[in-house]
């Protein structure tokens, strides 16, 4: 069995070797194409002139009979020829020919010609392809005639000797012409490919060195502007988007252990503490519970938002959404809301076609979103309106604002303003990422602009064609 297996693996090699790469197969396809190409004009060719010469026999063949005719019935002036007259024949043969005269009992009369075997005897034949002894002829024969009788036919063959040897030259001719077509066009086929790919194996080389550290290489631009040149930009795109993703994951990573690492050492820190002295402390044991109970709901609460940025499309159960009624029902009685004043700027009868629950997540999350930095007896505006071709809600602030800088990196997981990384600051930012998750889910946009002298406004719009229920 190992035997057996050993010389499997060695044949699976071997094919591997054998089989041609890119620029074989390439050079393999040149050399069909073209052999298929030469084979089609060489046998159009071959036949075409094997057609003349033999068109050119027949019509030898057939003008010497009718001379011949001719001559004998201008000779018998309308009496009785005489076929006997070697005269007849005399000069009226030519080379090639052979004619040959009967009797009508069927006794040869008489024969000229390069052919010196009898002819088959026949009174009336068409002109027809024989072979005769081994070789091929033309054949034919007519009947002679004087006074309305029949006194003798004629018989005649042209050899077809000369037209096979000349097809037996042209064939060779052809063999040899279309042998070093296909060498050439294997060598210069096998170069050519190997000269037009040796870019792409350039590339390929380039492309098998990277590895997850080298993301921030790109591969190089021969400034041709051709496929390969539009193949490794598009590749350095990839490469740059890889990178991008690459970075975030490791972000992501390192912001998710170090917001994961504070509530479990506060779990482990209570942990120990009712080891120690739990067992004669019920007030310890109360507190040290509660303030478990408290670390581990932040810890549900992060776990699921991660869970919900994981999900690679979100499943909407979609169905007519009236906004100002959804707009009403999430916003009020919100407890983070009641230090502040709530204002609402909201037109009647808008609805689109979306996912209730989730809208309802979205306005929580940037309601709390506002909530949290807007200082106690701040402005929050709520606007809904149609624009044109969308839906927008607005959602307005009076709070500290965003540095320019941060306008789009708020949406990005665990982002949060430096100013805010702070635990008097609840969450984990990771709400923003979630509400974009949602609009885009919507088909939607959400951006984020500062309002002078001081604020925040965030836009939700959603296309009305594509979402409005008429």
């Amino acid at each position: 069995m190992l035997f057996a297996a050993r010389i499997k693996a060695i044949g699976k090699k071997w094919l591997a070797r054998l089989r041609p790469g890119l620029a074989g197969k390439i050079a393999l396809w040149y050399m069909v194409l073209l052999i298929l190409t030469v084979l089609m004009l060489s046998g159009l060719t071959y036949l075409g002139n094997r057609q003349a010469l033999l068109r050119e026999k027949r019509q030898v063949l057939d003008n010497t009979v009718s001379r011949i005719l001719a001559n004998l019935n201008e000779h018998g002036e309308g009496q009785a020829m005489n076929i006997h007259d070697p005269d007849i024949l005399t000069g009226n043969v030519p080379k090639g020919v052979t004619i040959q005269l009967s009797s009508p009992s069927g006794s040869v009369i008489q024969r000229a010609g390069q052919y010196n075997a009898v002819l088959p005897i026949a009174k009336q034949h068409e002109l027809a392809s024989q072979k005769l002894a081994g070789e091929n002829f033309y054949y034919m024969a007519q009947p002679i005639q004087s006074g309305g009788a029949t006194i003798g036919s004629l018989q005649a063959v042209i050899s077809l000797e000369d037209v096979d040897l000349a097809q037996k030259v042209m064939f060779e001719q052809i063999f040899w012409i279309g042998g070093s077509a296909l060498l050439l066009a294997a060598v210069g086929g096998l170069i050519l490919s190997r000269q037009v790919l040796s870019p792409l194996e350039h590339l390929n080389q380039a492309i098998a060195n990277l590895t997850a550290q080298d993301l921030n290489r790109r591969l190089p631009l021969r400034g041709n502007k051709d496929e390969l040149d539009r193949l490794a930009e598009n590749f350095n795109q990839m490469l740059k988007r890889l990178e991008t993703s690459f970075r975030k994951q490791q972000q992501f990573v390192a912001d998710a252990s170090h917001e994961l690492r504070t509530p479990l050492m506060v779990i482990r820190g209570h942990a120990d503490i009712l080891t120690r002295w739990g067992s004669g402390n019920p007030l310890l044991v109360r507190d040290s519970a509660q303030s478990i109970s408290v670390e581990v709901e932040m810890m549900t609460k992060l776990v699921e938002s991660l869970l919900t940025l994981a999900r690679e499309d979100l499943k909407l159960s979609l169905t007519t959404v009236n906004l100002e009624e959804l707009i009403m029902d999430s916003t009020a009685g919100l407890p983070y809301l009641q230090k502040l004043r709530v204002e609402y700027d909201l037109a009647p009868d808008i609805k689109i076609q979306g996912d209730a629950l989730y809208l309802r997540q979205l306005l929580r999350i940037l309601m709390e979103n506002a909530g949290k930095y807007v200082p106690q007896g701040g402005r929050i505006c709520l606007g809904l309106r149609s624009e044109g071709q969308h839906t927008t809600i607005v959602i307005e602030d009076d709070g500290p604002g965003i540095p320019p800088e941060s306008l789009e990196a708020i949406f990005d997981r665990f982002y949060r303003i430096d100013a805010a990384r702070s635990r008097n600051v609840p969450g984990h930012g990771l709400g923003l990422s979630i509400a974009r998750k949602i609009v885009e889910a919507h088909q939607g946009n959400i951006w984020a602009e500062n309002i002078v002298p001081h604020g925040v406004r965030f836009r939700i719009a959603f296309r009305v064609s594509a979402n409005t229920i008429q």
